[in-house]
């Protein structure tokens, strides 16, 4: 699990890293809002723990930015405001959680646990919720057909490797949602594979060669930069 603490405080941002550390978690912290914002969406945590007062952009701000882009993933306010009206306002801007400094660090590391369980079992549900792709559907010029392991543009067949498949139809199965390296690594390969030598890029760039008019310039299979990639059509 990825964590990212934001915290002016560097003595405090050490202390919830080393809890992280310690609860077997990946902690990447920010000092400041700007920092923040930009760390969260180049590394996509599972979970955001906040300071709120914070020079130029506090808190409030960066869980306001954070709903923009991720509407999602859990916000605990870790902060030395304990006022009603404190934590009302953290919560009308989009935060899951609130806890007072000074904490009991056995506490935060059970907060954070519940926060992420809640949001993978919503998140779970809503999956199932959601109607499932057929296994041989049409977008723009494209046919995939999951049985035959088939891609057709404009009727005629792209000869593509098995992973090159798998990593098209899959991007293809959520049209214009943007998905991450690690993301793709572990839903195509396995999360054990997460730490391995597997370069997306270069499967993007075969596939790109074999479905693109030009793929310097991709009309499909579209990069977003600091982010991952995405299909259109």
């Amino acid at each position: 699990m990825k964590v990212l603490m934001v915290d002016d405080d560097a003595s405090m941002r050490r202390l919830v890293q080393t809890v992280c550390e310690e609860a077997g978690w990946d902690c990447r912290t920010a000092a400041g809002g700007e920092e923040a914002c930009a760390l969260f969406q180049r590394e996509w945590p599972d979970v955001v723990v906040l300071d709120v007062m914070m020079p130029k952009v506090d808190g409030f701000e960066v869980c306001r930015r954070i709903r923009e882009v991720d509407e999602n993933v859990p916000v605990l306010f870790l902060s030395a405001r304990d006022g009603i009206i404190d934590k009302r306002i953290g919560f009308s801007f989009g935060g899951d959680d609130y806890l007072v400094k000074p904490f009991n660090e056995e506490e935060l590391v059970m907060r954070i646990e519940a926060l992420v369980r809640r949001s993978r079992r919503s998140r779970r549900d809503g999956e199932a919720a959601a109607p499932e792709r057929p296994e041989r559907f049409a977008l723009g010029p494209f046919t995939f057909d999951e049985v035959r392991h088939e891609v057709l543009k404009g009727g005629e067949p792209v000869v593509l490797t098995p992973k090159e498949f798998q990593l098209l139809h899959h991007l293809a199965s959520h049209p214009g949602a943007v998905m991450g390296k690690d993301e793709l690594i572990e839903e195509l390969w396995g999360e054990e594979y997460l730490d391995g030598a597997i370069s997306i890029a270069v499967y993007v760039r075969k596939i790109r060669e074999k479905i693109e008019e030009n793929p310097a310039k991709p009309a499909y299979l579209k990069t977003v930069w600091g982010v991952g990639y995405s299909f259109e059509a």
